[in-house]
């Protein structure tokens, strides 16, 4: 069996912050391009790629949006290290951020991942904690940022808007504690196929940028083992590895090699979504 090959990027250092401001010619939709408009301005809000952000701006549009800017963030970023004051929340719209726990020896595991569902940040807005896990980027692509404060004054004066908070607060407990057991039943191979489902259907194509550290730094496995499993995954035709990237070939092969976590899963991200399945089962 041939093995899956991946090129080692360079390291990024640990404190390394992207600056805050708008990115230019980010091809996402655009909330704000540039300083804050004048007073008379209105400003158009196509409809966001944030299912999240979207319900908040139909519930307070006047006041978030003059708030609201993009950002872009790059593999590797860092957005909160443990313990950091959560002063900005973002909401994902075209890449996956991941929550992540460190170990003393220094290892590191996925414990959630976000994306244009939910919200980047919640236990600054919920109880106004510091953060709680290392939160990373783990697909690169733009965010839109807002203070926790404009938030606040959203909750306050929108009956409802928490609403929408609390459901994907829901929906992150269910991933946390379904991944958990994933992680301690479950093999690398099964796992693997579980996570790049996760990440596909947040991201949508099918190129990931992603290298064998990212995956096993995510998982909690050691890279050989990501190797193998990737390995095994390209054997039967589900991804293929190629200048950088993975790019997932037969999504209907991926879910034939995942294990029983990625339906719950799949199905509580669907109901945040309002859409329709993504399964390739029925192609089978």
């Amino acid at each position: 069996m041939n093995c899956l090959s991946f090129n080692r990027c360079a390291a990024t250092p640990n404190k390394f912050r992207p600056q805050f401001g708008v990115s230019k010619g980010a091809n996402v939709p655009r909330i704000i391009n540039g300083d804050r408009p004048p007073p008379s301005v209105r400003v158009a809000m196509p409809p966001s790629q944030n299912r999240l952000l979207n319900h908040l701006l139909a519930t307070d549009r006047e006041f978030l949006l003059p708030h609201l800017r993009i950002q872009k963030f790059s593999f590797n970023d860092v957005i909160y290290e443990y313990g950091d004051a959560i002063d900005e929340i973002y909401f994902p719209l075209d890449c996956v951020v991941s929550n992540l726990a460190i170990m003393e020896d220094g290892t590191t595991i996925e414990t959630s991942l976000v994306g244009n569902e939910g919200i980047v940040g919640l236990s600054g807005i919920l109880d106004g904690s510091a953060a709680r896990h290392w939160t990373r980027m783990c697909i690169g692509g733009s965010m839109a940022r807002l203070s926790t404060s404009a938030l606040d004054h959203t909750f306050t004066a929108r009956e409802g808007a928490l609403r929408h908070i609390m459901v994907v607060y829901r929906s992150l407990v269910v991933q946390t504690s379904q991944r958990a057991v994933c992680n301690a039943r479950h093999t690398v191979l099964e796992r693997l196929a579980c996570w790049l489902l996760m990440i596909h259907d947040r991201v949508g194509g099918d190129n990931l940028k992603l290298t064998q550290e990212a995956i096993a730094s995510r998982l909690g496995a050691r890279r050989a083992g990501i190797t193998v499993a990737a390995g095994v995954l390209q054997s039967i035709g589900a991804i293929d590895y190629r200048r950088g990237q993975l790019h997932i070939k037969d999504r209907s092969s991926l879910e034939r090699a995942v294990c029983e976590c990625y339906a719950i899963l799949q199905s509580d991200y669907e109901e945040l979504e309002g859409g329709a399945p993504r399964s390739s089962h029925s192609d089978s």
